[in-house]
């Protein structure tokens, strides 16, 4: 800057420079050079001392940021020694329930500050979740749009990252939801989310009073479904796994389970009386483990997932799923999870026949190459021969019913194939009660009809979905087949020519109903088909049942002769 032209205001001006030096410009002149020059010209044009206003400014600069530590410091003290909070780990079970309780709280309608999420394509989200029924998404040509119908689900509206105050019950409660970055997470960005619950006071008890009216608004939610959990996708050198829900689905109703009654009763009376808690303080009086197993074996197609899916919902509990064959699942994988079980559970070892399990004197296979984000899982042609699995039949045993297994969980194994199972695998203390499942005798395949088409467990169709027994007569003139194929030539085919017209929904009565059921029985074979076969013949058909009845025989000799043709 030229300062040279200051010399010509005068020397009066220059000397007044030396009167009004502060403490402020002093300060100021060795961190802004010529500050001192310039407030002189201020002063002498506007006369406005710019000293007096730095240290107005540095005053309150120091007032606020001594208020803002007081404050800070009062706070903090306060918080230490006259509240009370509860910290939740956003992979617990509950932090899913208080979220899903806060999206439907008054906090989060009336909050300004919200986080969307919408609609995941994975299996682990309710099925609650869909759009409205009712709403017919439907074409101009009745052809379904899934896109459409599907654009209704709005986006989930929950309680965004910070602190949100709310009132329950009269008490002011304070939920402040975090996350933080997952350190050595090698596979890409990981965040590791988890809240606190705070209310004023010292002591923890309505916090978890708070809590507990959640779980108990959750389970009153959810006591018509069942969540199922598997094994998370082995990553590799993650060196983890968990149990992941992948879906929560409605309880499968006891009376669509293809079972004889006497079987039925069986089950659901020896696990009732094994869950009961003064069970428990009988085991533990006679020195017996508190453990209980069961078997069920027969074909495939007959049940015997279908019954565990029954009990979880009769009893309110989370079914635990496992395969054994699952690629990269080792000894310590399954140790661990089996630790993680809840106290009470169904364990479900799906077809433990086919696992391929390493006897003691066979050597340890190979590990398989555990999945990476982002690679091509390995498939069946992958692999030259049956392939097997890393768990040893000792290590399985150990899990089950060792020194140090958890005890008050219901295991449930299946398997196709009972006669290929090691004895140890199957003896008493291990496997309690055996439940033999067949191929569908005529009681069974009368069942399935009367289900399939009874009016109290059917939903009953829209009217849009319902024909009309004697429709009017279309103005639009039929089409030969040699005009359509033309059209279709000249139009590169019409969608709505792919579709069959729409079936009469018929509607029986309990008399009529239980006689066709009797005379589809009579048609077929016992001993011959899985309920699973029958119960997907009847769905093709599932609004025609005389149609099902009158083409009983045809479906029948088309599969005795498939049959004929495998044996072959």
């Amino acid at each position: 800057m030229d300062f040279s032209r200051l010399y010509q205001l005068g020397p009066d001006f220059l000397a007044s420079n030396t009167s009004t030096t502060s403490l402020p410009s002093t300060f100021l002149e060795s961190f802004v050079p010529g500050y001192g020059i310039i407030s002189q010209i201020i002063l002498r044009l506007f006369g406005v001392d710019i000293g007096l206003v730095v240290s107005g400014l540095v005053v309150i600069f120091c007032l606020s940021h001594t208020v803002s530590f007081c404050n800070s410091y009062i706070h903090s003290y306060f918080d230490r020694y006259f509240t009370s909070s509860v910290s939740i780990d956003g992979d617990d079970e509950i932090y899913r329930d208080v979220m899903k309780w806060a999206t439907q709280q008054r906090m989060t309608r009336i909050s300004r500050n919200l986080r969307a999420q919408t609609k995941s394509r994975g299996a682990q989200y309710d099925s609650g979740d869909d759009p409205d029924y009712s709403d017919d998404k439907s074409g101009k040509h009745g052809i379904f749009n899934y896109g459409k119908w599907v654009s209704n689900v709005p986006p989930r509206y929950e309680t965004n990252y910070g602190v949100v105050r709310f009132v329950h019950g009269g008490r002011t409660y304070y939920l402040t939801r975090e996350r933080k970055d997952k350190k050595n997470a090698w596979w890409g960005e990981q965040w590791a989310e988890f809240m606190t619950i705070r209310c004023n006071g010292r002591s923890t008890k309505p916090i978890k009073d708070l809590l507990l009216h959640i779980r108990q608004c959750t389970l009153k939610d959810e006591d018509q479904t069942t969540s199922i959990y598997r094994p998370s996708p082995k990553i590799e050198n993650s060196g983890d796994t968990t149990w992941n829900r992948q879906s929560n689905r409605a309880s499968r109703p006891m009376r669509t389970v293809s079972l004889g009654r006497e079987q039925k009763k069986i089950i659901v009376s020896d696990i009732n009386e094994y869950l009961q808690p003064k069970t428990r303080r009988w085991y533990n009086a006679r020195g017996i483990p508190y453990r209980r197993g069961y078997l069920f074996h027969g074909p495939p197609g007959t049940g015997k997932t279908s019954l565990s899916f029954a009990l979880a919902g009769i009893f309110g509990l989370h079914i635990y799923c496992i395969s054994l064959s699952e690629v990269g699942l080792s000894e310590a994988d399954l140790n661990k999870l089996f630790n993680e079980l809840p106290r009470r559970c169904i364990v479900l070892l799906e077809d433990i026949d086919s696992a391929g399990l390493r006897r003691d004197d066979e050597p340890a296979p190979e590990p398989a190459s555990p999945t990476v984000p982002g690679s091509k899982a390995p498939t069946a042609s992958d692999r030259p021969g049956p392939r097997k699995s890393l768990i040893s039949l000792a290590g399985l045993l150990n899990v089950i019913d060792g020194v140090a297994s958890h005890e008050g969980r219901v295991l449930i194994m299946t398997t196709n194939r009972l006669e290929t199972l090691d004895d140890a695998l199957t003896r008493p203390g291990r496997v309690d009660i055996r439940i033999p499942f067949t191929l569908a005798t005529r009681t069974q395949i009368r069942d399935i009809f009367r289900r399939m088409y009874g009016a109290d467990v059917c939903t009953s169709l829209s009217q849009s979905d319902v024909v009309d027994a004697n429709p009017k007569p279309s103005s639009k003139p039929e089409r030969s087949d040699t005009e359509s194929l033309n059209e279709d030539e000249d139009e590169g085919g019409a969608v709505e020519d792919l579709l069959f017209k729409k079936p009469v929904s018929q509607t029986l009565d309990k008399a009529a109903l239980r006689q066709m059921a009797q005379d589809f029985a009579d048609k077929l074979p016992e001993g011959v088909f899985s309920p699973a076969a029958i119960q997907g013949y009847l769905l093709t058909r599932k609004q025609e049942p005389q149609r099902a009845l009158d083409e009983a025989s045809t479906w029948l000799d088309d599969q005795l002769t498939v049959m004929h043709e495998r044996k072959r």
